[in-house]
């Protein structure tokens, strides 16, 4: 008999039902996106025993018992879930790519921009956008099967700087498609146009008089 055993089904469910429904949206995405992030977020006190410069050293470190493994697939495939968020409200195409760089590379440029300046704001020396993106890249996939013995990092600062970032475009640069049909929301020029009047200053600015006018009405 092995040294583990389950003590309990956890918060008492031992059976969870999930229905199924037609088509997906990029707000069903975002939520499972930020449920990974949150069991990230929560388990991260696990990484701080390796916070030590001569972790190397330790037995336990060293073979790292998949702890920082599993972490570093939580922050991805959020971030990856993310991407495909913000490409499917922004484009109207879901795709199954799992490669993190090929998928922020599919994003409008002004997307990409934000995302760049954002992790130089942090850091970044400009001249290593493509390596860091490199890095990233396939985390999910190689911290997966980290068992394999494959050379890769675990770039948690990048992957963290990608979350914020990817999470502020999700909730202010993407159309808004409780406000679409299904038709407007499969059109990639309808997506486009919507994408555009996002990025329009004059536009935003009016739009904004008119929700203090608004707002200054319903008092």
């Amino acid at each position: 008999m092995s040294k583990f055993r389950f003590k309990k089904v956890p918060a008492n469910i031992g059976l969870i039902k999930h229905k199924g429904s037609e088509g997906v949206s990029p707000q069903s995405i975002y939520d499972y996106a930020t449920s990974f992030r949150s069991v990230y977020t929560r388990s991260m006190p696990l990484l701080k025993k390796f916070d030590d410069p001569s972790w190397p050293s330790h037995q336990e470190t060293t073979q790292l018992y998949g702890k920082a493994q599993s972490l570093g697939v939580q922050i991805a495939l959020s971030n990856e879930l993310l991407l495909k968020a913000i490409l499917l409200a922004s484009s109207g195409e879901f795709t199954k790519e799992h490669n993190l760089k090929k998928l922020l590379n599919n994003l409008d440029s002004r997307y990409i921009e934000i995302i760049k300046q954002h992790l130089i704001s942090n850091g970044l020396i400009k001249e290593k956008w493509n390596k860091v993106l490199d890095m990233s890249a396939l985390t999910f996939i190689d911290a997966r099967y980290g068992f394999e013995g494959k050379d890769y990092v675990l770039d948690f600062r990048t992957q963290q700087l990608l979350n914020e970032v990817l999470d502020d475009i999700y909730n202010n640069y993407i159309p808004d498609w409780t406000n679409l049909t299904k038709k407007q929301q499969a059109d990639t020029a309808t997506l486009e146009k919507e994408v555009n009047l996002l990025f329009d200053e004059d536009y935003q600015k009016d739009k904004a008089k008119e929700l203090k006018m608004w707002r200054k009405f319903l008092k």
